[in-house]
């Protein structure tokens, strides 16, 4: 008998053993899946459903300094209140700095040399000399003196060029509002063109709610709305109108869920958020309901 065809059985047969065995030893735990939260019940009979994303009122607020450099302050972080022109953070100002220094030294000479051509031909002038003293010598000083003068306009423009690019290295809040996001640290180098500090209004807030286009056409302004949060049963936020944005854009605002249809196109429409029973933060998604009025079915 050939040796082959009684070694291959055997090993199969204890393969198929040993794989019983290590299976039986394996521990199989059930996982827990949290047990997804029903949506809240819409208080409205005839009704639009949606979902939104909370936001700042006007939206968010992104602001960079204008030019390239090394970071060298950053006066902020996340949650702070913030006035309309307050210092946000910097760029390094050592090379500005020093170049404002130069110019205003070379200022306060130019301003010397006027000072002095101007006084000598002042004195010229009241001597009794100016019959005597050759025309030549004359005009030759009041050139003198324009000369003097235009050094200093140059340096009085060098100066407020140097104290505008501190100005351009300074980023400030162009808004009142809180500082929400912050992407930026000293001594690293920051090109321009980033959304490295996000600002908005937080109280109150908005709600950019997407509607369906194919919805969209029951939908009416004069109808109530109302939010609620995701997984918070019982919630309850009431939304105030405020406008309508015109042009139908594709949606962006997902929720996560497996039956979501994602290749749709949406009306946004914008509801300032009332207070209601929980705490909401920008960004959060929330389900809205919008009364469809009897007109509007």
């Amino acid at each position: 008998m050939n040796l082959r065809s009684i070694v291959l059985p055997v090993l199969a047969v204890a393969g198929l053993v040993a794989t019983v065995a290590a299976v039986k030893k394996m521990e199989f735990r059930t996982l827990d899946v949290p047990v997804p939260v029903a949506p809240a019940p819409s208080p409205f009979e005839s009704r639009i459903a949606a979902t939104g994303l909370v936001e700042p009122l006007g939206g968010v607020t992104y602001v960079d300094a204008a030019d390239a450099g090394v970071v060298g302050r950053v006066a902020v972080a996340e949650g702070d209140a913030v006035k309309a022109g307050d210092v946000l953070w910097e760029l390094d100002h050592a090379r500005t700095k020093a170049e404002l220094g130069l110019a205003e030294a070379e200022r306060a000479v130019a301003m010397a040399q006027l000072v002095d051509e101007e006084a000598r031909l002042k004195a010229l002038m009241e001597s009794g000399a100016a019959e005597v003293v050759p025309q030549v010598e004359r005009v030759a000083r009041e050139q003198s003196a324009k000369v003097a003068a235009a050094r200093v306009q140059r340096a009085d423009a060098q100066v407020q060029a140097a104290q505008a690019q501190l100005h351009r290295e300074t980023v400030r809040s162009p808004i009142d509002g809180t500082v929400l996001f912050v992407d930026v640290r000293p001594g690293e180098y920051a090109p321009p063109g980033g959304r490295r500090m996000a600002i908005g209004s937080i109280d109150p807030m908005q709600v950019r709610v997407d509607i369906d286009e194919v919805e969209f056409a029951r939908f009416a302004q004069g109808g109530k709305a109302q939010a609620s949060l995701r997984g918070v049963p019982g919630s309850s936020l009431p939304l105030t109108f405020l406008r309508v944005v015109p042009l139908v854009q594709p949606k962006r605002t997902l929720t996560g869920e497996a039956a979501e249809r994602i290749d749709t196109r949406v009306v946004q429409v914008i509801y300032e958020l009332g207070q209601g029973t929980h705490r909401v933060q920008p960004g959060q998604v929330v389900d809205v309901y919008i009364e469809v009025p009897d007109t509007a079915q």
